[in-house]
């Protein structure tokens, strides 16, 4: 159960640490014109603070029952699996590509210009279309600014919860494990 234990405490740091090294070369995941220093940084942060918090906590965790703290976990998984699919499917939604140029990443709703012009061409790709990609990004940044800090927010959120939920899993497994 040692060597478990050893195990899930490494993926626990792993998961608090590679994430975010990771965004910051690759920039995967982080939506278009977004800071992936921001992404990356959050996801750093979170995942030490999370680290941090079970490791001050560690005599709380070693005194709960293995069936509880086995609830926790897979609580938490089911918090990384919710978190992927609605992140998937949020950045596949306002994340749209673009012929031989840079995507473009679109607020949750639009405001002013952006949704007068997306009523009247029907589609976020037929506005690309007709305006090209500068225009519509010139569009975005100016007409619906509020909603796209929000759609931002949201996305980092969710993004996070991804490897912060995993982190948190593992962790705490690990912790527990080590007491068995």
């Amino acid at each position: 159960m040692k060597k478990l234990s050893a195990f899930l405490s490494v993926a626990s740091g792993v998961f608090a640490v590679i994430p975010g090294i990771t965004v910051m070369i690759s920039n995967v995941g982080v939506p278009p014109n977004s800071s992936k220093t921001l992404f990356a940084a959050t996801i750093e942060a979170l995942g030490v603070l999370t680290l941090m918090l079970m490791w001050l906590n560690k005599e709380w965790i070693k005194q709960k029952s293995l069936q509880t703290i086995t609830r926790i976990s897979v609580y938490s998984i089911g918090i990384f699996l919710l978190s992927l699919f609605a992140y998937i499917f949020l950045y596949g939604y306002l994340v749209v590509d673009v012929e031989n140029s840079n995507s473009l990443f679109f607020p949750l709703w639009a405001e002013g210009e952006l949704k007068t012009y997306l009523e009247k061409f029907g589609s976020r790709p037929e506005l690309i279309r007709q305006w090209g990609r500068d225009d519509v990004y010139k569009v975005i940044q100016s007409s619906s600014t509020v909603p796209l800090l929000f759609t931002t927010i949201l996305l980092l959120i969710i993004y996070q919860l991804i490897f912060v939920s995993l982190t948190f899993s593992f962790g705490i497994l690990g912790i527990k494990g080590d007491t068995e």
